[in-house]
């Protein structure tokens, strides 16, 4: 693995990137809200074996630039076209955890698919609003009461780290990896957290869904404390034919850290040409 990178975007912020391997399709992993590219640390080397893989902190995130502007689920859609860009990446796969996969159906609505080859969604809904037509919302921010309470519950940053593991996790990870975890939540801002999440829980990405014709992966826990089965679900029947679900059981939010070589074997074998 290399030092971090950085790329600077048309608005001025640089983000921290990485690659791993040489050889293979390429995909870029987008991690989700409060993470970081640390948080792919039992994908990224194993998926390098057959794949060029490229990881980055979104901005507001990790080694990334923290600007008092940008807290907009299309502003990190951006910054992804950036990066791709900046690596000259020719056609990529794309695979988005939580808050990622708002921003790959954020990049499609905004650039479409063309210069994207393949999609990997993992555990999460269409939207995290619960509305008259859409009850499957997510489980803790689903209107502006949940909203203004994760928005306070951020402020302790510290305790809020300690409380979205548990709520991310069923199955047990190492020591040593919850401490990574938890250190790279630490590196954010709970303002920048709180702008951020208020945009990204509003949204509703059902009408993209239905206009995806990529190859799509979309991978979900069954104990997802985030988001209901029916909600998660919905991102593959939503896409359609060209979607294939798959439901790690027992798993949660967090699932590519629980079962990380099932999930290393099921994105591989999907990535492949």
């Amino acid at each position: 693995v290399m030092a971090a990178n950085f790329v600077t975007t048309n608005d001025g912020v640089k983000l921290a990137y990485e690659i791993h391997g040489s050889s293979g399709p390429d995909v870029v992993l987008i991690h989700g809200w409060s993470g970081s590219s640390k948080y792919f640390a039992l994908n990224a080397a194993e998926l390098a074996k057959t794949c060029r893989v490229v990881t980055y902190d979104l901005r507001f995130h990790g080694e990334s630039d923290k600007p008092e502007w940008g807290f907009h689920v299309a502003r990190l859609a951006a910054d992804l076209k950036d990066l791709i860009l900046h690596l000259n990446l020719q056609r990529p796969a794309l695979l988005g955890t939580s808050l990622g996969c708002a921003i790959i159906w954020s990049y499609i609505e905004l650039y479409g698919q063309a210069n994207i080859s393949k999609l990997v969604f993992v555990d999460q809904a269409p939207s995290q609003w619960i509305m008259p037509d859409w009850p499957y919302g997510s489980k803790g921010i689903y209107d502006a009461p949940s909203l203004a309470n994760i928005q306070k519950a951020v402020l302790d940053l510290d305790s809020f780290a300690d409380g979205n593991a548990e709520c991310c996790l069923t199955k047990p990870v190492k020591d040593d990896v919850m401490k990574l975890l938890k250190n790279e939540t630490l590196l954010c801002q709970p303002a920048h957290l709180g702008a951020l999440m208020a945009d990204h829980a509003q949204l509703d990405w059902r009408p993209i869904l239905k206009r995806i014709t990529l190859p799509s992966l979309n991978l979900y826990g069954t104990e997802s404390g985030c988001f209901p089965v029916e909600g998660l679900q919905a991102v593959g029947s939503l896409i359609g034919a060209s979607c294939t679900s798959v439901a790690f059981e027992g798993c949660n939010h967090w699932l590519y850290l629980e079962e990380p070589a099932r999930f290393n074997e099921t994105v591989n074998t999907f990535l492949q040409p």
